[in-house]
């Protein structure tokens, strides 16, 4: 049995329908449903249930898929770990970020990271924060970027903090009246005294809707929904626009362009912070390539 037979069986307990697995791995239906057929026969059991759509694995097809998806692991520590003995080792990078924070965290390092390593590639996935624990945890990338809280760490990962960044108030300029303010001079507004003013949110499934739900315990208000959206920039164009209030992070800034400050408040003196952190299975070897693409990710946005 060859590590493309195991591939096979994994990708179809993946995908849990041999047509879709097919594409995945660029070979034909029929071509595929024969080596799962020829494997079976070898190990002496059947490894899928067919007659459930989805397709299930059976015990031994459970068994066979662990088993596989660590001897898959193993193999690309192993190829990594050679690689980087090499003079002039170019490994590839395998990375999941949130889409909005992508375009924000990777055009400032992607030439740097050309210049070191010209022949590695790239390659990016963009999902929300839970999807890309789950990313990591079946290995389909080699570490992630994103907040997450630390009572929230669901397996063994290891993390490396890049960065903090604020979580400001968005409105549009002038949207709050004087007695609004708790110092009109630091631009820190009283949330109790705007809790009735419309509130923009951003969907529950983003972490930065669980933070904002915080601030609002905090400061034991109720909040008055007017709209929820599902980004963070959305959220900050809605708002200042001036057709209510928002909270997102600070790199949201950047899409109000100059004038950005003119619709930034703050709300209380000492402002929460997202933590931004890369993230990695515990044991998992990252290759020189992708130590480097951290490591100036972190000479970038660690405060200097």
């Amino acid at each position: 049995m060859d590590f493309r037979e195991l591939q096979y069986v994994v990708t179809v307990a993946e995908c849990q329908n041999i047509t879709q697995a097919a594409r995945k791995l660029y070979i034909s239906q029929p071509s595929l449903s024969y080596s799962l057929g020829q494997i079976e026969k070898e190990v002496g059991v059947k490894l899928f249930d067919r007659s459930h759509q989805p397709l299930t694995l059976t015990e031994a097809g459970r068994i066979y898929v662990r088993t596989a998806q660590s001897i898959l692991r193993e193999k690309t520590d192993m190829k990594n770990r050679i690689a980087d003995l090499k003079e002039g080792a170019s490994g590839d990078v395998t990375l999941g970020i949130p889409s909005g924070r992508a375009g924000y965290m990777l055009p400032p390092i992607m030439n740097a990271f050309r210049k070191k390593y010209p022949e590695s590639e790239v390659f990016l996935q963009e999902a929300g924060t839970e999807q890309l624990m789950e990313l990591l945890k079946s290995h389909k990338v080699s570490f992630i970027i994103c907040p997450w809280p630390a009572e929230d760490q669901p397996f063994q990962i290891r993390k490396e903090l890049i960065y903090e960044e604020e979580i400001p108030l968005f409105a549009g300029p002038g949207a709050f009246r004087d007695n609004q303010y708790a110092d009109k001079e630091k631009r820190m507004v009283d949330l109790k005294k705007i809790s009735m003013m419309p509130f923009i949110s951003i969907k529950r499934r983003h972490l930065i809707h669980r933070m904002v739900d915080s601030i609002f315990q905090e400061a034991g208000i109720n909040p008055n929904l007017y709209m929820e959206v599902d980004s963070s920039y959305d959220a900050v164009l809605l708002a200042s626009c001036g057709l209510g209030y928002t909270f997102a992070p600070a790199r949201t800034k950047l899409i109000l362009g100059s004038q950005a400050a003119s619709f930034c408040y703050r709300y209380t003196p000492e402002m929460p912070c997202y933590s931004i952190y890369v993230m990695a299975l515990e044991g998992h070897y990252l290759n020189k390539a992708e130590r480097c693409f951290i490591d100036l990710m972190k000479q970038h946005f660690s405060p200097r």
